[in-house]
């Protein structure tokens, strides 16, 4: 896994440049996993009307929950980031709400679940995507 830091704000910074209406809070929260995830599930998992995922323009999927205002970007190296939310309390609740949903469709195989960190000057993610294979729903299945 990656261990690159980068400010939140640069990650908001390249999510603005999508076709995305970001909120106009600057909380934060993000849990970081040890293991990679497939992106393609990611989306599809969170519902792909609400996410914008294209590996070519972001190496992220971007996903706007419909009951938070907040956005929550997720790395395929296992950052799951809330990047713009009026409160703390809505972003924590928003990477809770994710890892839930990830957890109960069996994409997190990491036994630990990490802590959900808030107030942070810089976070893991990676703005290329992992090297390794990821971990996902499979074609066979």
């Amino acid at each position: 896994m990656s261990t690159n830091t980068i400010p939140p704000e640069e990650i908001r910074a390249q999510v603005a440049d999508l076709p995305v209406d970001l909120y106009e809070g600057d909380a934060t929260a993000y849990a970081r996993f040890d293991q990679a995830f497939s992106l393609e599930s990611v989306a599809i998992a969170l519902g792909e009307s609400d996410c914008l995922y294209d590996e070519a323009t972001f190496p992220g999927v971007v996903y706007q929950p419909d009951d938070l205002p907040t956005t929550v970007v997720v790395s395929g190296d296992g950052t799951v980031l809330s990047i713009d939310a009026t409160e703390e309390t809505h972003a924590r609740s928003a990477v809770s709400n994710v890892i839930d949903t990830l957890d109960d469709l069996g994409l997190i195989v990491d036994a630990h679940t990490p802590e959900i960190s808030t107030n942070v000057r810089t976070v893991p993610f990676s703005l290329t995507p992992p090297s390794v294979e990821t971990l996902g729903y499979d074609d066979d299945s």
